[in-house]
């Protein structure tokens, strides 16, 4: 059997073509078709806590070398996945994209699972990553994060005969939560409602299979992520519960700490691309609807 390998400075690098639409398809280059299966395997194969941290590509290496490593989670749409012809699109492809065009390279794309993004950016498997990565201050002693890319909201989402209300309900201890292995959903149930059972579960569509089967009662999750997964299983009558919490964090750029000119270099463009309107212009293309807030451009 051939085994994938996701080599570094390698990765897999997004197909070049004008047919992918967008004001990126021009950049984009040439991807491997790796198969769903095959890509999955590799995703099941990631250690969930990282190993001792590697030296970083610095940023003369990533230009000399002519391709910026990008992690990206391609279970996770609107932000990745995997087309009808296995090509990677998605907000963070755009967006890895558009970085690697300011920094004069090539993007090559990465895939990990949420629970893989840290690890593989401490191995030095991926120069930045993306793939809904979420500022918190755990993440923040292992890494170092750019300036947010947008801002969450969490949803409590639940098949209507779960009959589940607000995060009263959670706390009771009496609602089964599924939730995703590595997603900021775990920390804040665990914190507001530490009495709630958990069952963990490797993607999205994992955990939306769970729920409509019976094997939960609830979900916490951001509903932008979340929502493409609920029509596959419509027999459920899904209910969505927003404005229970505040937002739910600052989505952001990952980047190892010892990287700090890359560092600098991402947050500068991230400016520049706000400034000119192409960040939002890929979350309208996206999610489908406008940003529902500015986002405070800070380190």
């Amino acid at each position: 059997m051939r085994v994938f390998r996701t080599p570094w400075p390698g990765g897999v690098p997004l197909r070049g073509s004008r047919a992918h639409g967008g004001p990126f398809g021009a950049l984009r280059s040439g991807v491997r078709k790796v198969g769903r299966g095959v890509a999955a395997c590799v995703l099941s194969a990631l250690p969930v806590c990282a190993g001792p941290a590697v030296q970083a590509r610095a940023l003369a290496d990533i230009r000399a070398s002519g391709h910026l490593n990008i992690g990206v989670n391609p279970a996770l749409p609107p932000l990745a996945a995997y087309d009808s012809r296995n090509v990677i699109e998605g907000f963070d492809v755009d967006v890895g994209t558009a970085l690697a065009a300011r920094l004069g390279v090539v993007p090559r794309f990465v895939p990990v699972s949420s629970s893989g993004r840290i690890p593989y950016l401490m191995a030095g498997k991926a120069d930045v990553v993306l793939g809904g990565l979420t500022r918190t201050p755990e993440r923040a002693a292992v890494i170092a994060f750019s300036v947010p890319l947008y801002v969450e909201e969490f949803a409590i989402i639940a098949p209507a005969a779960a009959r589940v209300g607000g995060l009263d309900d959670l706390a009771s201890g009496r609602v089964r939560m599924v939730e995703v292995r590595g997603s900021t959903a775990v920390p804040f149930l665990r914190e507001h409602a530490p009495k709630a059972p958990i069952l963990l579960l490797g993607s999205y569509p994992d955990a939306v299979r769970a729920l409509a089967q019976g094997r939960g009662d609830a979900m916490v999750d951001v509903i932008e992520y979340v929502g493409r997964f609920l029509a596959a299983e419509p027999q459920a009558g899904w209910t969505i519960r927003r404005g229970f919490a505040p937002a739910a964090g600052e989505d952001c750029v990952g980047v190892a700490r010892s990287d700090t000119d890359l560092l600098r270099a991402v947050d500068g463009m991230l400016a520049g691309l706000t400034r000119d309107g192409t960040i939002q212009a890929a979350y309208r293309r996206w999610f489908g609807v406008s940003m529902v807030a500015p986002v405070e451009r800070r380190p």
